[in-house]
C-alpha cells in the first residue's frame, strides 16, 4: 500500500521530502457581534481547499487537510492555517471526493462535527470514529438540520482514492451551503463543465462560491488532457462567471504540489483577464474575510 501512496504523489506531482514554511497567518475564529437586521458570511482559508465557512452563526468545515502531510507522505509547503484546538463547534463537515488531498484520516480525527457529508461512494473510506454521523449524498440530494440546509450538486472529478481503483464510483461532489438566506456554493475539485455550472445557477442565488484554481501553470498538454477534472485559473472564472455567483474566493492552491509564489501570479492575472477584480477575494492562508448581507 505505501508504495501504491508513493506512486500517488508522484502522479499528483507532490514529493516525499520538503519543509513546511509557517502559515501567514493563524486564525482564531469566533462569533462576530451581531447586527441588527445584518448578517454575514465569514470565509477563512485554512488551505488547499480546507475552508472555516461561517454562515451567521452556523459554521461548516471544508476538505480538511490540518497536518503536515498527506497520506503520510506529501509535504505542505505552508502550514494549515489553525490550530485544530481552535476550531469552533462544527455543524458539518464537508467532504467533496476520496482523494488523499481531500480526505484525509487523521485530520477528521481532529474533528467532531455534527454531520460528516460525503459523496456515496466515499463513505467507506471515512474512519469509523465518524461511521455514526456520516450522511452519504446523491446529486441533487440534500441534508437540512436546525435551519442549516445542504445539498450535493454536480462536479466533475476523477473516481476512486488509489489511483488504480476505478470501480470506486460516485466518489465526488460539489455542495451548496444555505441558512438564513445565506447561500455558498464549494465546488469541491472539479473541471468547467458548463452544462452544469448553468443547472447550478438555475436552482441556487449564490452568495459566494469557494472555486478550485489549482494546480496553476502546468504544461499545456496536461491542462487540455486534465480539463474534465481540474479546472485552470482562468475555466475557475468561468465557471464562477456561469454559477451566477456575486463573490468568488479561490481555493486549491500553493499548498502541495507546486509553490504558491509561482501560482498566485497565474491566479491574480486571470481574475484580471477576466475583469473580476472587483468580486474576486484572494486571501492568505489563515486569513478572514467578511461578507455582509
Amino acid at each position: 500500500m505505501r508504495g501504491l501512496l508513493v506512486a500517488a504523489a508522484i502522479a499528483l506531482g507532490g514529493c516525499v521530502f520538503g519543509s513546511t514554511a509557517p502559515a501567514p497567518q493563524r486564525a482564531h475564529p469566533k462569533l462576530p457581534t451581531r447586527v441588527l437586521d445584518t448578517d454575514s458570511i465569514g470565509v477563512t482559508w485554512i488551505g488547499h481547499a480546507t475552508v472555516l465557512l461561517r454562515l451567521g452563526d452556523r459554521w461548516i468545515l471544508t476538505d480538511p487537510i490540518l497536518g503536515r502531510r498527506i497520506a503520510g507522505l506529501v509535504p505542505r509547503q505552508i502550514a494549515a492555517g489553525i490550530d485544530p484546538r481552535e476550531l469552533p463547534p462544527i455543524d458539518a463537515v464537508l467532504i467533496s471526493h476520496a482523494h488523499f488531498d481531500h480526505l484525509d484520516a487523521p485530520s477528521l480525527a481532529r474533528v467532531t462535527p455534527g454531520a460528516v457529508l460525503v459523496p456515496p461512494g466515499a463513505a467507506k473510506f471515512i474512519p469509523r470514529l465518524h461511521r455514526p454521523r456520516t450522511v452519504p449524498l446523491r446529486t441533487w440530494q440534500t441534508w437540512s438540520r436546525d435551519g442549516l440546509t445542504i445539498t450535493a450538486v454536480p462536479a466533475s472529478h476523477g473516481d476512486g482514492r488509489y489511483l488504480v481503483d476505478f470501480w470506486n464510483r460516485a466518489t465526488h461532489t460539489g455542495y451548496v451551503i444555505q441558512y438564513r438566506g445565506l447561500t455558498v456554493y464549494f465546488a469541491g475539485d472539479t473541471g468547467y463543465i458548463a452544462r452544469d455550472a448553468a443547472l447550478i445557477h438555475g436552482r441556487f442565488a449564490i452568495d459566494v462560491a469557494l472555486i478550485p484554481v489549482g494546480p496553476a501553470g502546468r504544461a499545456k498538454w496536461i491542462e487540455d488532457w486534465r480539463a474534465d477534472v481540474h479546472v485552470t485559473p482562468d475555466a475557475a472564472m468561468d465557471l464562477f462567471r456561469t454559477s451566477g455567483a456575486q463573490w468568488m474566493v479561490p481555493i486549491h492552491f500553493g499548498a502541495f504540489y507546486k509553490n504558491i509564489r509561482d501560482e498566485l501570479p497565474l491566479v491574480h492575472r486571470a481574475i484580471d483577464r477576466a475583469h473580476l477584480r472587483h468580486r474576486v477575494r484572494v486571501l492568505e492562508v489563515g486569513e478572514t474575510t467578511e461578507f455582509l448581507y
